[in-house]
């Protein structure tokens, strides 16, 4: 039988973070694992992510969500079929371009770009600055979602991407519906994540940008990292009964 159920958790301050409480949340998982499919939903790139499943500090994934949503791997890092067909119209050349003139805009090094993520840091974004990026791309044509997350990383994504676009493709390849996807996050990238309908949980150590943007249905843990997680899957298990 299929697992009945979707987990999805950011990684780096939400499932990372207390070597404890990933511990208990490994305990918990061991043998629930034929009944839920659990999926990494980072910002970091796929190496990085398959270095800490190699290395034994995360379980073994059914499924990758890297480069803030922009990519989606297999537990062996093939990736997902028809997944990137939806960015043939994106261009990074063009919003690079587009946003040359803003010189507060620093690049990020050349491993965390990639063909579909345009990447910069920048600290103390306002949501006056954020409005003027997204206007300015969306004025020279390019439909690109302007995520910010932690004080300081700004990535460019193409309209159809982001984790919670990622986890939507591949609740429709396994068939498992909305109300049975738990997700869970702490920070700035992690807003449409949880804003895509789920059953979302905010972990108690989240950053206030994520705390300002999502519904007030989110459930709020009173626990941090990975305990917050493990109290979140409990909490919607007793909503859902």
């Amino acid at each position: 039988m299929d697992p009945r159920r979707l987990l999805v958790t950011d990684l780096d301050g939400t499932l990372l973070g207390d070597d404890a409480g990933l511990a208990r949340f490994r305990e918990w998982l061991a043998p629930r694992r034929s009944q839920e499919r659990l999926v990494y939903a980072s910002g970091r790139h796929l190496a990085s992510i398959q270095a800490l499943v190699e290395g034994s500090v995360l379980p073994r994934p059914d499924a990758m969500i890297s480069a803030v949503g922009t990519e989606i791997h297999d537990p062996d890092g093939r990736a997902m079929p028809g997944w990137t067909d939806r960015f043939v119209d994106w261009d990074a050349g063009r919003v690079r371009d587009v946003l040359r003139p803003f010189r507060w805009l620093m690049p990020q090094a050349a491993e965390f770009q990639t063909s579909v993520k345009v990447s910069y840091e920048v600290e103390g974004l306002t949501d006056s600055d954020h409005e003027t990026l997204r206007r300015k791309l969306l004025e020279a044509g390019v439909k690109a979602t302007v995520v910010y997350s932690g004080g300081r990383y700004l990535d460019i994504l193409p309209a159809r991407a982001g984790k919670g676009m990622a986890t939507h493709f591949l609740a429709e390849v396994w068939r498992i519906g909305p109300d049975e996807i738990l997700a869970f996050g702490d920070s700035g990238n992690d807003t449409e994540l949880l804003s895509s309908g789920f059953r979302g949980t905010i972990v108690a150590n989240a950053q206030p940008e994520l705390r300002l943007a999502v519904d007030p249905m989110v459930y709020r843990s009173p626990r941090s990292f990975a305990d917050g997680v493990i109290d979140g899957i409990r909490h919607w298990s007793e909503v859902v009964t």
